[in-house]
């Protein structure tokens, strides 16, 4: 088949997003499929065109001015249309609206759409709860990054997931004094009450996988490294606390506990109605791989 991904950031852009779309599309190539990747060009160094692990990536820039940047965004891709034309199968994370003209021009297409989260500083926004809901309605199938997306949204999903990470070795002893955490240095992931509790919990190393807002207050508490591969945080730390599923994930599969926080009832579902807080949450995340969720993907296209 040949996909199209649809994806506001992706590589070399680091975020759980980015990355899923990245692994996947991996994963889809080593299985036979075509990858395209259209996405935003956020920064003037990158390429337009570029071809990464064989997935081919166009990228476009547009007006950042509200409502007139979406028109731009309309207009590039209806002047580069053959990226739709030519695909079997339209597959939009979050960005469905970039797409919504096209349903009207290529009726017969077949379109997923990947809601992978809200916008956290509001995330029970009505206009962003309404956008999510015809998204789900007007594709032909739908995917939800969790459970508690169905509670807010009032809609069924036709699959649910919450990622995937690759299996890592440990061969380092844990230290039960290290912490990780992984994710954006910003109010709305729950950081604050992090901090809080390591205020109660005097004598742990903090490490701070991550860039944001709080960066200054962060470095009172600990080490921040920026965004970056928090691998290495992992083997030797007894305990994560991560931004969100995919670093749930990974965390999990490098033998750390995780403690989670939260700054809003949303958030507490997130968590609340994840796998992530069942006893058995290690032996769950050993079998989340990419090879098993693109699987999953290839099966949802294969029943439209």
């Amino acid at each position: 088949m040949k996909i199209l991904f649809l994806s506001h950031y992706f590589y070399p852009h680091i975020g759980g997003v980015e990355k899923h779309v990245l692994e996947v599309s991996k994963s889809l190539i080593k299985k036979g499929h075509k990858i395209t990747v259209l996405t935003e060009k956020y920064d003037k160094k990158l390429k337009e065109n570029e071809t990464v692990d064989g997935i081919k990536i166009v990228r476009f820039s547009h007006s950042k001015i509200k409502y007139l940047g979406l028109l731009s965004i309309w207009f590039w891709l209806y002047k580069n249309r053959q990226h739709v034309r030519d695909a079997d199968i339209i597959h939009c994370h979050d960005v469905f609206v970039w797409y919504l003209p096209f349903i009207f021009i290529y009726p017969k297409k077949k379109i997923i759409t990947t809601i992978h989260g809200f916008e956290w500083d509001n995330p029970l926004s009505k206009i962003s709860l309404i956008q999510k809901r015809i998204a789900m309605k007007l594709s032909y199938r739908s995917i939800g990054v969790g459970k508690f997306l169905e509670i807010y949204l009032h809609k069924k999903f036709d699959l649910l997931i919450y990622g995937a990470a690759n299996n890592v070795n440990i061969n380092t002893q844990k230290d039960n004094k290290k912490i990780v955490y992984v994710g954006r240095l910003e109010a709305n992931t729950g950081l604050l009450k992090f901090l809080k509790w390591l205020d109660k919990n005097p004598g742990y190393e903090a490490d701070f996988c991550g860039d944001g807002y709080l960066r200054g207050m962060c470095e009172k508490y600990g080490t921040v490294h920026g965004f970056t591969d928090p691998s290495e945080y992992y083997k030797k730390a007894k305990y994560s606390v991560p931004g969100g599923y995919l670093a749930a994930l990974e965390a999990l599969k490098a033998d750390c506990e995780l403690k989670l926080f939260w700054n809003n009832k949303v958030k507490e579902d997130y968590w609340k109605m994840s796998p992530f807080v069942e006893k058995n949450a290690k032996v769950w995340a050993k079998k989340q791989t990419w090879d098993k969720l693109t699987n999953e993907y290839i099966n949802l296209y294969n029943s439209i």
